[in-house]
């Protein structure tokens, strides 16, 4: 499909090929993930405008066009309800950047209905026990008794993801200078979601065990301000950062040795730790804030333990009189 960049179609004169479009709109996320996600759906989207022709440039997308676009997914392709939203979600957040460019007047995927899709999180949780399980398999000294630096490592970053119910990328992108304190407390200075940094105040504990790991580790690397606060080693006189298999690799590694045998990830790691908020009485406004949600009906679907609570809850449901109360003779 070719799409006209010349004068005379479009407003801006740098933008010549879609190409240095797309990879503009790519750089507004910092999530690797986002971006390769954002990739392959924009590609299923310019695929299918291919495939209709006649088009000479983005601004003669219409309404028309993306209700065929995806009528085109449910019906002829079968995809998912989910799919089938999120593709089209990011078709949106394209023609807004678009917009904001100017090179678009109007979003025509406004107005279009999407399938609603349930709130509903998958991911499964790890009770308290199997954690406590997983950390006492971690070896953090050799049999000569020196320091297990992996050892150490794992157990430090599983420490953190159970306690500070930190996303994947946000301890892997976690530097040196992010761990720092104020006059509240310590916190992880976290990049989260859409490149917003947050202070996330962490505990005497959680701080404790990075302390640890920064003193033992500190014997053999010479950490500066941007460097990883977590690293696989040094390379080319730089510390490595973990990269994402490594987070998948420890949390496997102990998840098995620990005997688990349901389907659990990182990403279990923020179900488990929002399920024991709850068991000790945390609200789910604080729940919700602790984990960094938004909306709190997505902190409510993270919490699998509250199922556990169901069957005590129904027994509360009662219109019989106290056993003290029915004793009592009635006048006659």
């Amino acid at each position: 499909m070719h799409i006209d960049y010349s004068k005379d179609s479009l407003p801006s004169k740098n933008l010549s090929k879609l190409d240095d479009l797309f990879a503009d709109f790519l750089l507004r996320s910092r999530s690797q993930n986002t971006r390769d996600a954002y990739k392959r759906d924009l590609k299923h989207f310019f695929n299918f405008l291919r495939a209709v022709g006649g088009f000479r440039g983005l601004r003669e997308v219409s309404q028309r066009h993306i209700a065929r676009y995806r009528d085109t997914m449910s019906e002829v392709e079968l995809l998912s309800n989910t799919t089938v939203a999120r593709r089209l979600s990011s078709v949106k957040r394209f023609f807004d950047f678009l917009m904001e460019r100017e090179i678009c007047v109007k979003n025509p995927v406004q107005g279009v209905s999407r399938p609603k899709i349930p709130l509903q999180v998958k991911t499964n949780d790890l009770s308290n026990e199997e954690v406590r399980e997983m950390m006492s398999h971690i070896k953090q000294h050799n049999k000569n008794g020196s320091h297990n630096y992996s050892g150490v490592l794992h157990h430090t970053v599983l420490t953190v993801m159970f306690h500070v119910l930190l996303r994947k990328s946000e301890v892997l992108n976690l530097n040196f200078e992010d761990y720092t304190s104020d006059n509240v407390g310590t916190y992880l200075h976290v990049t989260s979601k859409g490149g917003r940094k947050e202070k996330v105040y962490i505990s005497e504990h959680v701080a404790g065990v990075i302390d640890r790991y920064l003193e033992i580790f500190s014997k053999r690397f010479e950490f500066s301000s941007l460097d990883a606060l977590f690293t696989a080693g040094v390379n080319v006189g730089h510390i490595k950062r973990l990269n994402r298999n490594s987070i998948d690799l420890i949390f496997k590694k102990y998840s098995k040795l620990a005997g688990i045998t349901h389907k659990v990830s990182p990403h279990s790691s923020r179900a488990t730790g929002i399920g024991n908020m709850y068991e000790h009485g945390a609200s789910l406004e604080d729940q919700a804030t602790y984990a960094r949600h938004s909306d709190p009906r997505m902190t409510f679907q993270y919490n699998k333990r509250r199922k556990e609570k169901l069957g005590h809850i129904s027994s509360i449901v009662t219109y019989e009189l106290p056993e003290e109360e029915s004793s009592i003779e009635q006048p006659s």
